[in-house]
């Protein structure tokens, strides 16, 4: 599984049209493609607007980049201002089964100085990963490591919500404190789900 995380920090349109064009161009567009898995957007705190994609693979995620590219060619005043973003393999990832329908809260923290070595993937395994799975309202965990630094990781995670989803962030920054100390949290982004995809519908 291979993660894209794309956040634009101003929007020159109104919110509502963007999510239309997301829902009726974006989102079709990057289900044609092959190994498509999941697509989220959601707006942060800070009104920019935020996107997760997941693909089978690294292969199909670079080519749903030129996807995205295009697509914000096309709408040049949705965003004046150029976006950030992170991709990665991930090294986990789980959903809950029997996901119900409806809006997602998501919450994403972006990490740095995360060593790469077996200790911390164990750590992530053994601790961090069962903690979130278990939590109430968990419904989705995506963690990747950077592709372009790989002491930086970001962790996505799906809850049903905001309460949810911001204990159990405090509980995974007290983890990272006593099992990865020299891990910093660098940001983190948060927000209500306003555009759902997967592959099957």
């Amino acid at each position: 599984m291979y993660l894209n995380l794309r956040r634009y920090p101003g929007i020159g349109v109104g919110r509502e049209v963007i999510e239309q064009s997301v829902r009726t161009e974006l989102l079709p567009e990057l289900r044609r493609q092959a190994g498509f898995k999941g697509y989220c957007a959601f707006w942060d705190e800070a009104g920019a607007g935020v996107s997760i994609s997941l693909f089978e693979d690294a292969e199909a995620a670079h080519a749903s980049t030129d996807t995205a590219r295009r697509w914000v060619m096309r709408h040049q005043d949705f965003f004046p201002e150029r976006g950030e973003e992170v991709s990665g393999e991930c090294i986990a990832h789980e959903v809950s089964h029997g996901q119900e329908q409806g809006p997602l809260f998501v919450l994403v923290r972006e990490l740095d100085h995360v060593p790469g070595t077996q200790d911390t993937r164990a750590f992530v395994q053994q601790r961090t990963l069962p903690m979130i799975t278990r939590w109430p309202g968990f419904r989705g965990v995506y963690m990747a490591r950077s592709d372009r630094k790989e002491s930086r990781a970001v962790v996505v995670t799906l809850f049903d919500s905001q309460q949810n989803a911001a204990a159990c962030h405090d509980r995974a920054v007290e983890l990272l404190k006593e099992g990865l100390p020299q891990v910093t949290v660098s940001r983190v982004i948060r927000g209500e789900s306003v555009v759902l995809g997967t592959a099957g519908g």
